[in-house]
């Protein structure tokens, strides 16, 4: 069965050696394409292309069922222009291929949109206090909304990843610390103009960061193992911690979610978990979940092709504490 993975960010070559890893009897070819001729998820894929540059949202969605008929695809794992391909399904799959995908078309797009998922996860799970905010003249009383409830306040885009633009918000009185900056600071330096990106201006979660690799079977919790972040190393802890698979199987039903989803939490100053974001696709750091003995890749792939109740899923191991080291690889040659 030939399995495609299109333009991705470098992750996916943690995600295509564990499916190698777990695919004993090379039943999946994997292709990997992206445009960059030495990406580093070509040297654990079975076959790479590169993709052409410049393509408008349609003629990528063109090129990529093209590509997919050309090179007898079975099984489409998009990530770059996800939303257009998705939407797109229904011709793929009159070409024979399978186009495998986190959620609905209608809400798909929705889950990178950190207000509208804390809107709709209200009464779910546990949500830090937050406002939305589209104009620098709304920070002062989004602040001090917080500050009065004696909160320490935090702002980030509602639409980012790799926490690209978080900062915290300080009173005049603390003292300046890195990623802190008055609230004058942070509207001179991104919104000079007043208007701004939808921003979220929320409770600072100060405790650990936990995060859920699960798999989910259209709106059905599979599996899933909780990795709790250190805040001394770069180390992490595979936790039992059935509360957080709880939350993350709720948040799975609510919104209908299949295959592989990364789900964050933090701590508040009480140490109470609380939802950071959902992303619909795996994490960086799926591979360390994987200690656990559970290969989550591997699963969700089988589980998309085979039917989830044909898995045979073994017993986590918990308590193990892991961490990542570089490794070198050899890449392909174009």
């Amino acid at each position: 069965m030939r399995v495609w993975f299109n333009r991705h960010f470098p992750l996916v070559y943690r995600v295509l050696r564990l499916i190698r890893e777990g695919d004993l009897d090379r039943r999946f070819t994997l292709i990997c394409t992206h445009r960059n001729r030495f990406f580093t998820g070509f040297a654990a894929s079975d076959e790479q292309a590169i993709e052409p540059p410049g393509l408008s949202r349609q003629d990528y969605v063109k090129w990529c069922l093209d590509f997919a008929v050309a090179h007898r695809v079975d099984v489409f794992i998009p990530h770059h222009r996800v939303h257009a391909i998705v939407a797109a399904k229904d011709e793929f799959e009159r070409h024979g291929v399978r186009v495998l995908h986190v959620a609905q078309t209608d809400t798909l797009p929705r889950l990178h949109h950190k207000g509208w998922v804390y809107r709709e996860a209200q009464g779910l799970v546990p949500l830090a206090e937050s406002t939305l905010i589209h104009h620098a003249a709304q920070l002062p009383d989004a602040l001090d909304k917080l500050w009065s409830n004696n909160f320490e306040a935090c702002i980030k885009p509602a639409v980012s990843i790799y926490g690209k633009g978080f900062y915290r918000i300080r009173k005049p009185d603390e003292l300046h610390r890195k990623r802190n900056l008055l609230a004058w600071e942070w509207a001179a330096r991104h919104a000079p103009a007043g208007p701004c990106e939808t921003q979220l201006v929320l409770e600072y979660l100060p405790g650990h960061e936990f995060s859920v690799d699960c798999i989910g079977d259209a709106g059905r919790f599979v599996t899933g193992v909780v990795r709790k972040k250190s805040m001394l190393s770069d180390t992490q802890l595979l936790d039992r911690n059935p509360e957080l698979l709880e939350y993350a199987s709720r948040l799975i039903g609510k919104f209908g979610l299949s295959g592989l989803i990364n789900i964050q939490f933090k701590e508040d100053k009480f140490k109470r978990p609380k939802l950071l974001e959902i992303n619909p696709r795996p994490s960086g750091g799926v591979a360390m979940a994987c200690l656990s003995g559970i290969n989550l890749p591997y699963l969700a792939l089988c589980g998309e092709v085979d039917g989830y109740d044909t898995l045979s899923i073994p017993d986590a191991r918990f308590g193990l504490r892991v961490t990542e080291v570089s490794l070198p690889v050899v890449l392909p040659h174009f």
